[in-house]
């Protein structure tokens, strides 16, 4: 009988736990949370809802110049942009972003909100002209888009959903979500101008039925197009002025702001995906700069040394935040190479045409060694005054016609992932070690399965400063990237 009591005491208590751990609240699965108008004329627009728990759903409140109509028959909400209809006020005294909240109300009364934003605003293909793994953003207060059904080659994708992944600046994307075969999103003013974006790097993906990263696109939101100011060098190619995700040229400024601005994404060997610049002009620390989840969380980059199971194109694509290292290529019994692949694959970037994997907008790719073999660094700017030189964080190299800057951005170390911009070789610098490095990626690979980069960096004696427009490196090193027109 003992035993008996105390299974039913016990049947009790689980029961008892699962009534206090039952959820009773109501949700409401909303087919997006964004609704994009041209204008105060336009059309209504609907958002589906799956109910869960809801015994009835609701408008809690709506922004002046917005109808709703719940249909909680088939689960529709559809909003209306009707504009004002008060005396003396016409449509262009209403703000261009408004919102609906929508209570999903369980048995018991209590209600669960649910935002859906809507704007008036015009709408840009971003891939009008092409597709690539990366987009330019210019215009604020727009809402963009572009296909998510596909990769660049026009390799069909399974997408179920599409989302912010990640970005540089707090907000300046807001509410990416999938429309038919394309992502939508909208892009916000900076607070100090309306008239223009906040610079930022944006990463979109697309999401299987799994939940899985399929495929990944960067966005380059800048103020000013990098595509209107690029240099034709004396051997015919045209290069962007600045690197690939910076938002200017500091042309040897000494502003630190400026210097900063000038550093780009860095970039794996092989890889379209984009990592982050630091924090601070002289990437004191080693400290990433912020970057901010589709939540507007506070994220981290992962850095995982290479394995079996890591070092693959697959894994790479369904985690392009992973920074793969590769330290054990020099330890006892490594091979040297460097490679955050398994396999390695000179395909990837190549020198006859844009790859798939290819990180540059549409027209544009990374530029083979012989594109950049003509640059070089003459004695004339060689022999600047130390204290003078290390103030630009860069060098103005040579084709022999005229002077282009290269930011010292420095490099993502294979063996680490961190961001190092100084040469600390012992004996170099007669007291502690603060100038820089350069390093940009070329689409050639070597023999000895490493790649090809255009590589400086500054010394305390003049005329001997290095500068090797091919040299051979590690491909898990992050280097920079200048795009050159294909």
């Amino acid at each position: 009988m003992k035993s008996v009591k105390y299974l039913v005491v016990a049947l009790l208590s689980l029961v008892a736990l699962a009534s206090c751990n039952k959820d009773d609240s109501a949700s409401l699965s909303l087919e997006r949370n964004a609704l994009y108008f041209s204008s105060w004329e336009d059309d209504s627009q609907s958002i589906k809802y799956v109910p869960s728990n809801a015994v009835s759903v609701a408008v809690g409140s709506s922004s002046t110049g917005w109808e709703v109509e719940i249909d909680a028959v088939n689960h529709i909400i559809t909003i209306e942009p009707v504009g004002t209809k008060e005396e003396g006020m016409t449509n262009d005294d209403l703000p261009k972003e408004g919102s609906v909240v929508v209570n999903a109300l369980n048995k018991e009364g209590k209600a669960t909100s649910y935002f859906i934003y809507l704007y008036i605003a015009g709408t840009t293909a971003l891939d009008a002209e092409g597709a690539a793994n990366c987009y330019i953003a210019t215009k604020p207060c727009m809402s963009y888009t572009f296909d998510v059904m596909h990769r660049p080659d026009g390799t069909p994708l399974d997408t179920k959903s599409a989302k912010l992944l990640w970005q540089s600046n707090y907000e300046v994307v807001k509410n990416a979500s999938l429309v038919g075969n394309n992502v939508q999103f909208y892009i916000n003013a900076s607070e100090k101008d309306e008239t223009k974006v906040l610079d930022s790097n944006v990463v979109i993906a697309a999401y299987n039925a799994a939940g899985e990263i399929i495929w990944s696109w960067h966005v380059w939101v800048v103020d000013k197009s990098p595509l209107l100011a690029t240099d034709t060098y004396s051997n015919g190619k045209t290069f962007m002025r600045q690197n690939l995700g910076a938002f200017t040229n500091s042309e040897g400024s000494k502003d630190e702001q400026q210097i900063l601005d000038s550093y780009g994404m860095y970039y794996q060997w092989g890889r379209k995906d984009p990592f982050p610049r630091p924090l601070y002009f002289d990437a004191a620390g080693a400290y990433d700069e912020d970057r901010y989840d589709d939540s507007s969380i506070y994220i981290k980059e992962v850095f995982a040394e290479r394995t079996s199971s890591n070092g693959t194109l697959e894994y790479i694509t369904k985690n392009p935040m992973h920074f793969i290292t590769n330290a054990a290529c020099v330890a006892e019994g490594g091979d040297g190479v460097g490679d955050w692949l398994v396999t390695p694959n000179n395909a990837l970037w190549n020198d006859t045409e844009k790859s798939v994997y290819d990180p540059c907008p549409k027209g544009w790719r990374v530029p083979s060694a012989e594109d950049m073999s003509v640059l070089k660094l003459d004695n004339s700017v060689d022999s600047t005054p130390v204290d003078e030189a290390r103030k630009q964080y860069g060098w103005r190299l040579s084709d022999g016609v005229d002077y282009y800057f290269y930011p010292a951005c420095g490099r993502r170390r294979y063996n680490d992932g961190l961001v190092e911009n100084m040469n600390s070789k012992e004996g170099v610098y007669p007291s502690q070690p603060q100038p820089w490095e350069g390093y940009y990626w070329t689409s050639t690979t070597t023999v000895d399965g490493k790649a090809v980069a255009l590589y400086f960096d500054l010394t305390t004696t003049r005329t001997i400063n290095k500068f090797f427009p091919s040299h051979s490196a590690r491909r898990a090193n992050g280097f920079q990237v200048r795009c050159v027109k294909e």
